[in-house]
């Protein structure tokens, strides 16, 4: 394949899964670094694209090398834990919190790879595509998604 024909494979690639990206590196990047996950993970698929064999689907392997790319993020020291117990359930107003604030401070107490199931799920792959990507059974990924599950409904859910 010519440069050329790579370098618009990949812009198309980039485009194709530009909003997965942007949702995974708001994940597992605090709000003043994320795009600075995004840049990093763009230029590790940069340097990998040519080592893709087909043997999974494109969007599969973007998704991998993408989420390794956070792994390796969340392994620098900056990264703070949040506990479940700071979390509140109510505002200030008595009205409930926004969802998506519930969502992030459940997947900031999460380690690496539950958190990495929970958001793949969140992002509609199926479990067979989570497991391609993690290395797991499809089963230990409905394993992991109950355990999940009943963790956020312990400490999330009323009632």
């Amino acid at each position: 394949m010519e440069k050329t024909d790579i370098s618009a494979a990949f812009t198309a690639m980039l485009a194709d899964n530009q909003q997965a990206l942007v949702r995974l590196a708001r994940r597992y990047a605090g709000p003043d670094d994320w795009q600075d996950l995004l840049q990093d993970m763009r230029l590790q698929l940069w340097r990998s694209f040519g080592g893709f064999d087909g043997r999974s689907q494109l969007s599969t392997w973007v998704y991998r090398v993408a989420l390794n790319t956070a792994l390796s993020h969340l392994r620098k020291p900056r990264r703070e834990h949040v506990p479940l117990d700071a979390v509140p359930e109510r505002g200030d107003s008595g009205h409930a919190v926004d969802p998506m604030d519930v969502l992030d401070a459940f997947l900031a107490t999460l380690e690496p790879v539950p958190r990495a199931v929970l958001v793949m799920d969140l992002e509609g792959m199926a479990r067979e595509q989570i497991a391609e990507v993690l290395g797991l059974s499809p089963n230990a990924v409905a394993v992991r998604m109950t355990r999940l599950r009943q963790a956020f409904e312990q400490h999330f859910v009323e009632g």
